[in-house]
């Protein structure tokens, strides 16, 4: 952990609060609140980072073909679970719960408003067991409708996730340059390694 985010210096070993991570430096940015514990969110990497660019690219142009009115976006936005605070790579939002969240200047999002979160592996990451198990059920008890686990080393990997009585069931998994469609929210298409091009590409 870098000094700019040594949390013990300024309030201990833990456990800690949301009001902790809000006032620490840099407000615990790279940092997840679980049960009283600090979660690194992911390890430093420039294929992460593109595998989560072009996620965010496919959900923004499938959304636009759809006319779906939603947010897009991921990293530092804030949603409070009854564990703490998460911060997905990627998520799609009822953009009128954005809306209301923005008018009332609410801290943290309801994750009930999740149309469809992205989890985007770290191997050997602090967060990958957040990601493949206690995210999953999260994201389940919250009634998040749908979850995308995925993954990019060895092989760009997609495995998608729908919500059925409380419990994730697999939708579909594609690897590589096997095609990906799914209906829900809105109709959305793809290969795993695609994801790696539309992450260079310019959201304007």
């Amino acid at each position: 952990m870098s000094a700019a985010l040594d949390f013990s210096s300024s309030f201990g070993m833990g456990p800690y609060t949301s009001n902790d991570l809000r006032n620490s430096p840099e407000e615990g940015k790279g940092f997840e609140l679980w049960n009283g514990w600090l979660i690194e969110k992911m390890s430093p990497s420039l294929r992460h980072n593109r595998m989560s660019r072009g996620l965010r690219f496919l959900f923004i142009e499938a959304a636009r073909r759809a006319g779906a009115d939603v947010l897009i976006d991921g990293g530092e936005y804030e949603f409070g679970f009854s564990s703490g605070i998460r911060k997905p790579d990627v998520f799609i939002l009822d953009a009128k719960a954005e809306e209301i969240g923005f008018a009332e200047d609410e801290i943290y999002i309801d994750p009930a408003d999740l149309l469809l979160v992205a989890e985007v592996v770290s191997p050997r990451s602090g967060s990958e067991a957040h990601d493949r198990k206690i995210k999953r059920d999260e994201y389940a008890m919250a009634g998040i409708p749908h979850y995308w686990i995925v993954d990019f080393r060895p092989v760009p990997r997609i495995e998608a996730l729908d919500l059925d009585r409380g419990r994730y069931v697999t939708s579909g998994i594609a690897t590589s340059d096997e095609v990906l469609v799914v209906e829900h929210p809105f109709e959305i298409s793809v290969t795993p390694n695609a994801l790696y091009d539309l992450g260079r590409r310019d959201f304007a």
